[in-house]
């Protein structure tokens, strides 16, 4: 295959490659980037219209607890005739009173009752707008059957036998004390009336016998209007390619956007498929599910329809490559390549590379600027950059330099002091030692990196010197959060934290915490040095930045230097990364102050941005 290949022309190689380069590995990312468009939408449809199906399933538990409420009514019906707010009933009673017609004469007995009753049904039917009907059903003392039915969109009931068929009466459980839930049907007993509507019932009962053992007393029925979901589905916007019903434990359908399905047992047996989508929501406590199903290939044929426009364009502009690489491959591809393997070795640093130049077409003239650029590249990085390294190198040797002195001469005073005070030399001695692994740390070998972990140590030894001076007042709290490895420049943290016991604690008496917490987060390392110390005024706070921003090594007071530490950290996390790192303060008055040393973070020994 290779000797093969290496036989072929340039020309045909160059061909060659065009097309099992280009050509092979973009059709198949295509086909890649076009299976997963329609895996990723075919998941956002599924959450979208599952979220809809149960915002569907919820509003339709909301909608059936109304009516779960307006079917108890009867427990609380109470007759507002004075005749009759004499008697002392209980309330709950009220209703079968009426029923049985305990509350009137007997020779009006008929009369009154059906009056009162349909009185009753009318005030149910009112009580809600989507409420067409209201029925109630009872054996009367006797064991006879009693009816009543109201309807204000018709003043006669004319099919008793219809209306028992359409709820199914017959199969009704007269002990049962849930919701009934009858599935869709047309109003048609009523006169002029052909609605369709689902009804709930609920049975009443006489609750003065004991408690569990009530005596069935009659079933309420309410006719309501399917535009009642109709409402809640025209408040979701769905695709237009999809059927979705509503249907109950036993698959009747309540309501769907296919007509013909209302009222009927459904039969769905298919599953999600690769043509079909299919939600289906828990069963609510009424028994009440919602079921979508989606017909991808409709749903999908934009999509498909674009990928194949992508197909087309691409053939069209890989024709289009192909020929052009052709047509050009002879002329370009041996100069070129001669001037790419120049590049290389300037890429390696050698800068004294000259392309032979053969000819004055844009090749030769490609050669002439890139001998240009060569010589012009090499002298600015001569007189310029390697000038700016040496420079910036000199001024690091130099801050580092004014920060030792400092650190050891206060280190210095503080052992002189216990020394004075101490009759017993053992703590002095330990001071001392202390003191030893600090100057070990600062002229042992000159990293410019050290771990986090490490100048960590050194500030909780410079902490025990103070604290031998002023016996243990100061308590320091040190939180690294797993970046031990941390790079950090060397020495940088114990400047920070003897300004905060000079300026912050020591006014305060020497007493206080100090802590130093250490976050880092996208690249981005924070070391916090908070005090509670004194704090600042606003014009200290102010003249500090004007250090910061400033070529002083300090601000200058009456007897000394103050804030040259801080100024050295500052200045050498600058020219180390640059802007916008270095060193940042917040301070307030009698609550303390926080210095916060920002720069990248890296990890000791390699580089690695913190998960």
């Amino acid at each position: 295959m290779k000797k093969w290949f290496q036989k072929l022309s340039l020309y045909h190689k160059f061909a060659l490659t065009i097309i099992l380069v280009g050509l092979v590995p973009v059709t198949a990312l295509t086909t890649v980037i076009s299976n997963s468009m329609i895996s990723d939408y075919r998941e956002a449809l599924h959450m979208q219209y599952r979220q809809a199906a149960e915002y569907v399933g919820n509003s339709l538990s909301e909608v059936l607890e109304t009516y779960n409420t307006i079917s108890k009514m009867p427990y609380s019906y109470s007759s507002s005739k004075s005749e009759y707010a004499r008697r002392d009933y209980l309330t709950y009673d009220n209703f079968r009173q009426m029923l049985y017609g305990e509350r009137y004469e007997p020779d009006y007995m008929e009369e009154e009752r059906q009056k009162d009753m349909l009185d009753f049904l009318k005030y149910l039917d009112g009580v809600d707008r989507y409420t067409c009907g209201a029925h109630f059903i009872a054996p009367d003392i006797n064991g006879n059957k009693l009816t009543f039915h109201y309807s204000r969109f018709s003043t006669f009931f004319e099919n008793e036998d219809l209306f028992e068929e359409s709820i199914r009466f017959q199969d009704l459980d007269a002990q049962s004390t849930d919701l009934h839930l009858i599935t869709t049907h047309r109003t048609g007993y009523f006169k002029g009336m052909n609605s369709p509507v689902f009804t709930v019932g609920r049975n009443y009962f006489d609750l003065r016998g004991d408690v569990g053992d009530y005596q069935y007393v009659g079933t309420l029925f309410l006719d309501v209007d399917l535009k009642r979901i109709a409402k809640i589905f025209q408040s979701v916007k769905f695709s237009g390619y999809e059927n979705f019903y509503v249907v109950n434990e036993k698959k009747d359908c309540l309501y769907s956007n296919e007509e013909t399905c209302i009222g009927q047992r459904l039969k769905l047996e298919e599953q999600d498929t690769d043509r079909q989508l299919m939600i289906e929501t828990q069963e609510n406590k009424y028994g009440i599910s919602v079921i979508v199903l989606l017909n991808t290939e409709v749903a999908f044929q934009k999509i498909r329809s674009m990928q194949n426009i992508i197909y087309l364009f691409l053939g069209a502009s890989m024709l289009v490559i192909l020929a052009g690489s052709m047509f050009f491959s002879r002329r370009l591809t041996r100069p070129i390549q001669a001037m790419m393997k120049q590049m290389e070795k300037v890429g390696t640093g050698d800068f004294d590379i000259q392309l032979p130049v053969d000819s004055e077409d844009e090749i030769g003239i490609l050669s002439q600027r890139f001998n240009q650029m060569s010589v012009a590249l090499k002298k600015y990085i001569n007189q310029y950059y390697v000038a700016q390294i040496k420079q910036n190198e000199a001024e690091m040797t130099a801050l580092k330099s004014q920060i030792y002195p400092h650190f050891l001469y206060n280190t210095l005073e503080v052992i002189r002091m216990t020394a004075l005070e101490e009759k017993d030399g053992r703590k002095v001695s330990r001071m001392i030692e202390a003191l030893a692994a600090q100057i070990r740390y600062m002229i042992g070998p000159m990293q410019d990196m050290v771990p986090a972990a490490k100048e960590i140590e050194i500030v909780e030894k410079y902490v025990y010197l103070l604290n031998c001076r002023i016996n243990g007042n100061i308590k320091l709290n040190v939180q690294m959060n797993g970046y031990e490895e941390a790079r950090v420049p060397k020495l940088i943290l114990q400047p920070i934290v003897e300004n905060a016991y000079v300026h912050g604690l020591q006014p305060r008496g020497g007493k206080g915490v100090i802590s130093i917490e250490i976050a880092a987060d996208e690249g981005v390392m924070e070391i916090m040095v908070m005090d509670d110390g004194v704090g600042m005024d606003e014009a200290t706070l102010e003249s500090l930045y004007d250090l910061l921003k400033s070529d002083a090594i300090g601000i200058k007071r009456e007897d000394n230097w103050q804030s040259i530490g801080m100024k050295n950290v500052h200045d050498r996390i600058h020219y180390l990364y640059g802007d916008p790192f270095g060193i940042q303060v917040v301070s307030q008055e009698q609550v303390g102050t926080m210095i916060r040393i920002v720069m990248p973070y890296t990890e000791y020994g390699k580089e690695k941005k913190p998960v």
